[in-house]
């Protein structure tokens, strides 16, 4: 029983998210989703709790299923979820989830994907929650978490493997830091701390690392982006170091900016031997800290994309209306990028969508436009990906990218019809969607 209560969450088709009447105040959390090989996410976000609907849940109504806290009367008030907000944060990504729903006793969902990665019952490897380094007693939709607290999601999370934390050696204390800074030149000390992987708990009010001890033998290593934006610790690189008995390691950067870190337990069969460690990413200075630039934007506090709402499926073929400005609701009829929560003083992206250029849809091209109407503080990229609908278990695929300009031309398999998708990434890692339309491409 104690696998079920840790591992309860949700899946939610992309951007299918809806508010429920009692409305949670949003937060900043830290959230973390360890996948079978690959961190599949990691950093802060702005959520809330709100409704999510798992990617085979047939039976959930339009709405999704509840997910704010006052699942199985948990808490008299709703709150952020974990499970709210690791959809969110995945939801950033592009990528979606699948559980299984108990209406009773839980009224909660028990995880069986994030992203790519799927659970494995034969062998065991379940997903599990921690709360600011505790497993939760409760499962993902039920617990309120608060600001600063920090949500991880690990696969195999229940066959004893110990969960590592990576920290500057120098570091006092508290929440996990993100990021740190040392002159070129010097060694770098780190320290790598492990949890027991077992044991149920409240978890504390706030990050800690009470409890920990240090780890030997952990290989802390640069981090390596993937294809999908997800990252895996290079314990092949030269710069990888071992911690000794202490727990303790340095790491010699050569070159000046920002390097990425992680820590990995690796067994003899190359499999990972517990579960990986936060990022920590160090700027390396050549004279002074204050030639450090600013942290690399998924440091900063990032927005999900705006829900959609639901209504009647969408026919291939059928397009919402452009033009218009979207004020905040992110639904259909109001396509152009939306107008996220804020954080900090500075304006968010705007943007007016175009009508789909369709005159080249006999040889599978479609072009996408569209107007800046405010660039906020500055688009940093955009990217249009595109949903293969009617196949099961389909995600959306990017087709094109870029840092400038306001058009895409897109190149799509011939015989299927497709959703189309914006997504703007302000400078300050903000995220924004808007369904471009949907297309179908003929034979």
């Amino acid at each position: 029983m104690r696998t079920i209560l840790a591992t309860l969450a949700v899946a939610i088709p992309i951007f299918t998210t809806l508010l429920t009447p009692a409305v949670a105040a949003p937060a900043a959390v830290d959230v973390r989703v360890e996948g079978r090989t690959e961190t599949l996410f990691e950093g802060p976000i702005q959520t809330d709790g709100h409704n999510v609907r798992a990617a085979s849940d047939a039976k959930a109504p339009p709405s999704g299923r509840r997910c704010n806290g006052l699942n199985n009367n948990q808490n008299p008030t709703p709150g952020p979820t974990p499970t709210a907000a690791a959809v969110d944060a995945m939801a950033i990504l592009g990528e979606d989830f699948d559980g299984r729903w108990y209406a009773e006793p839980f009224e909660d969902y028990f995880v069986e994907r994030w992203g790519p990665d799927a659970e494995d019952e034969a062998a065991g490897e379940f997903w599990g929650l921690a709360v600011n380094n505790l497993f939760t007693g409760v499962g993902g939709c039920q617990y309120v978490v608060d600001q600063g607290d920090e949500v991880l999601w690990s696969y195999d999370a229940f066959t004893g493997r110990p969960r590592l934390g990576l920290y500057p050696a120098a570091y006092p204390g508290g929440a996990v830091t993100l990021t740190a800074s040392v002159e070129l030149g010097e060694p770098f000390e780190v320290t790598v701390e492990a949890w027991d992987g077992a044991g149920e708990s409240e978890p504390p009010a706030a990050p800690q690392r009470d409890g920990a001890e240090p780890f030997e033998g952990a290989e802390v290593a640069p981090v390596v982006e993937g294809p999908g934006g997800f990252e895996a610790v290079d314990v092949g690189s030269e710069e990888t170091a071992a911690t000794d008995g202490d727990g303790l390691a340095e790491i010699a950067f050569e070159t000046v900016g920002w390097h990425r870190i992680k820590a990995a337990a690796i067994g003899p069969g190359g499999e990972e031997t517990a579960i990986r460690s936060n990022r920590l990413d160090v700027c390396v200075y050549e004279l002074d800290p204050s030639e450090c630039p600013p942290p690399p934007a998924d440091d900063q506090v990032r927005i999900p994309p705006p829900p959609e709402e639901e209504g009647d499926p969408e026919e291939p073929g059928e397009e919402p209306p452009a033009g218009g400005e979207q004020g905040g609701g992110g639904g259909q009829g109001s396509p152009s990028v939306g107008e996220p929560p804020s954080v900090g003083p500075a304006r968010p992206v705007r943007l007016k969508l175009l009508p789909l250029d369709r005159s080249r849809l006999d040889r599978g091209v479609v072009k996408a436009s569209w107007r800046v109407l405010d660039p906020g503080p500055g688009i940093g990229k955009w990217t249009v990906a595109s949903l293969a609908l009617g196949r099961r278990n389909a995600r959306y695929v990017g087709g094109a990218s870029g840092s400038g300009g306001s058009a895409a031309t897109l190149r799509l398999p011939q015989g299927a019809a497709y959703r189309l998708r914006l997504t703007v990434t302000d400078v300050l890692g903000r995220a924004s969607a808007a369904r471009l339309g949907t297309v179908r491409v003929p034979r």
